[in-house]
């Protein structure tokens, strides 16, 4: 089972900031919430597919316990993408 939460390519900076919620921890404490939810409807693995520049992203995931399993290259722009996994 494929569980995805994302932005759908729309501008995250632009939706997190003019909330101005930066930095204060509701990403991770959503993503939690949310592996607990997946975790009791028997969802064994999770990824998450990040842009390599997202640094706010991959703190999240490591905040989490993610480890990079794959650098790749998104084929529509070209850029480098990576892609965390975690055990649940």
């Amino acid at each position: 089972m494929a569980v995805g939460v994302g932005s759908g390519g729309r501008d995250r900076d632009r939706l997190a900031a003019g909330a101005g919620v930066l930095g204060q921890g509701y990403a991770t404490a959503a993503a939690r919430e949310t592996l607990e939810r997946v975790r009791a409807a028997g969802v064994a693995d999770v990824v998450a597919m990040v842009d390599a520049r997202n640094a706010r992203s991959i703190a999240v995931t490591r905040r989490l316990g993610m480890r990079l399993a794959e650098v790749f290259t998104t084929p529509a722009s070209g850029r480098e993408g990576h892609c965390y996994r975690l055990a649940l």
